[in-house]
C-alpha cells in the first residue's frame, strides 16, 4: 500500500495528455512566422534567425513524437516528494555495487532534468576499474514536474536546503557529492559551506569568481588602445583566459537581454510565452545557439524540441524565470566554499573564469577540467567528458565516501 505521508517518495511516471499533445501541435502549426526577415540580410545578430525557427518548427511537426519521449523518460525511474511544500519530481537511479558514490546532478535555465539522462547509465553500469554512482537528478522548483517555489524570495540557498534533505533525509546518504551547472553551479556554492556537512565533493562548471586585480581589470577594457591590452592581458592571463573572457564580455553585451528581463519583470515574459511553444523555441533556442558547442548544435534538435516541450506541457516557462528575480543578492554575495572541489572549463560556455579568480574565492580546489570540446549543457553535449571527470574526481578523493 502507497504511503499516505507526501513526504515519502512516490513513483512518478511522465504521462501528458493526448489532448494537451494535440493542443501543442496545433499552436505550432497556426503561428504565423514572417515569410522573410523585416531587415534584409538579419540573421542571429538580430535575435533567433527566422529560417532556423522555421525549420525547427518543421521538425516539431514531422519528425519529433513526444510519446516516444515519454517513453524513453520513463525507462529511468522518477520519483516525487514533497519537501517544505514544494512538490520535488526527480530520477534516481542506483547502482548494483554496494560502493557506489551518490551524486546529485542539478541543472540551470534554459536546462531541464533531462540534460543528464545520457550521463545516468555509465554512471551506474561503468567499467570494473571505474567508481559507480548512485545517481539524482531532481527538476528544480518551478521547473518540469517541481512545483513551484512556495514563496516569494526562494533562493538558491532554499534550494540546497530541500536537496540536501533529499539526499540525506529522504534517500537516507550520509554523504554525497554535487554537479551542477548554471543555477545548479550557486546551488553548489551552497552545498559547499559549511552548513550542509553531507555534502563532501563537489564538481562545477560556470563558478564564480573574484578578479584578482580589482579595478586594474576593467582598465584595459574601457580606456588603453587595444594594442596596449591584448599586450598586457598577454602577460596576465593564459590565451584561453582571454578566449574566455572576450567571450563573456561579447554575451554580456550582446546576448544578456533575456537576463534582464527575467531579473526585472520576469512575469511579463512568463505570461507572454505562456501560451505559446514555439514563442518558448525563440526565446530559449537563441540560447541554446550562443551556449552550445557549434559542432554539436545540428544534432541537437531533438534535446532542444524535448525542452521546450517540457516547458510547455508541464506550463513552467513562468515560474523558470523566476530565479533570476528571486535571486538578486545571490549575485552581489561571495559565497565562499569549505568543501574540497574541481571547476571544469568548456570552450563554449561563457561565464568561465580564469583560474587564479576562482582560488581567490575558492581556495579548496583540486584541479581544473580543461577541455576543447563542450558548451553550457556538458551532460548533454559531452557526456563522455562528464563522466571521464566524474570518474578521475572520485578516485582521488574515494576516502570521503569510505
Amino acid at each position: 500500500m502507497a504511503s499516505s505521508d507526501p513526504s515519502t517518495p512516490c513513483p512518478f511516471q511522465v504521462h501528458i495528455p493526448d489532448e494537451e499533445i494535440a493542443r501543442m501541435r496545433r499552436l505550432i502549426s497556426d503561428t504565423r512566422l514572417p515569410d522573410s526577415p523585416p531587415v534584409s540580410g538579419a540573421s542571429w545578430d538580430y535575435g533567433v534567425e527566422l529560417e532556423w525557427l522555421k525549420t525547427m518548427r518543421q521538425a516539431w511537426l514531422n519528425d519529433f513524437d513526444w510519446k516516444l519521449v515519454e517513453k524513453e523518460m520513463n525507462s529511468i525511474p522518477q520519483f516525487t516528494a514533497v519537501i517544505e511544500s514544494v512538490t520535488v519530481h526527480y530520477m534516481y537511479q542506483k547502482s548494483s555495487r554496494a560502493d557506489a558514490v551518490p551524486i546529485l546532478f542539478l541543472h540551470g535555465w534554459p536546462g531541464s532534468f533531462w540534460e543528464f539522462h545520457r550521463v545516468v547509465e555509465m554512471l551506474r553500469d561503468p567499467p570494473a576499474d571505474q567508481p559507480a554512482f548512485d545517481i539524482v537528478v531532481p527538476s528544480l522548483p518551478g521547473f518540469a514536474f517541481s512545483s513551484a517555489p512556495p514563496r516569494k524570495g526562494w533562493d538558491m540557498e532554499d534550494n540546497a536546503r530541500i536537496f540536501d534533505h533529499l539526499m540525506t533525509g529522504l534517500l537516507g546518504y550520509s554523504s554525497y557529492m554535487v554537479q551542477g551547472g548554471d543555477w545548479g553551479s550557486l546551488i553548489s556554492l551552497h552545498l559547499g559551506t559549511d552548513k550542509f556537512p553531507a555534502c563532501k565533493l563537489l564538481e562545477i562548471t560556470a563558478i564564480p569568481g573574484s578578479p584578482t586585480l580589482g579595478a586594474l581589470l576593467t582598465l584595459p577594457f574601457f580606456l588603453l588602445p587595444t594594442s596596449w591590452r591584448n599586450w598586457l592581458y598577454s602577460k596576465i592571463y593564459t590565451t584561453g583566459d582571454i578566449a574566455d573572457i572576450t567571450r563573456s564580455k561579447s554575451f554580456i553585451t550582446t546576448g544578456s537581454g533575456y537576463f534582464v528581463q527575467q531579473l526585472t519583470r520576469p512575469f511579463t515574459i512568463g505570461y507572454a510565452l505562456n501560451d505559446s511553444p514555439l514563442g518558448i523555441l525563440a526565446w530559449i533556442g537563441e540560447k541554446y545557439r550562443d551556449l552550445m558547442d557549434p559542432e554539436i548544435l545540428p544534432t541537437a534538435t531533438k534535446f532542444i524540441l524535448t525542452t521546450v516541450s517540457l516547458y510547455y506541457l508541464t506550463n513552467s516557462f513562468a515560474t523558470s524565470t523566476l530565479p533570476y528575480h528571486e535571486n538578486t543578492k545571490t549575485f552581489s554575495q561571495k559565497i565562499r566554499m569549505t568543501k574540497p572541489y574541481v571547476t571544469a572549463r568548456y570552450p563554449y560556455d561563457v561565464t568561465n573564469f580564469p583560474k587564479g579568480w576562482i582560488k581567490a574565492q575558492h581556495p579548496r580546489m583540486l584541479y581544473r577540467q580543461i577541455h576543447q570540446r563542450g558548451g553550457h549543457f556538458p551532460g548533454f553535449e559531452v557526456p563522455d567528458l562528464l563522466v571521464a571527470d566524474l570518474w578521475e574526481l572520485v578516485k582521488s578523493q574515494r576516502a570521503l565516501f569510505d
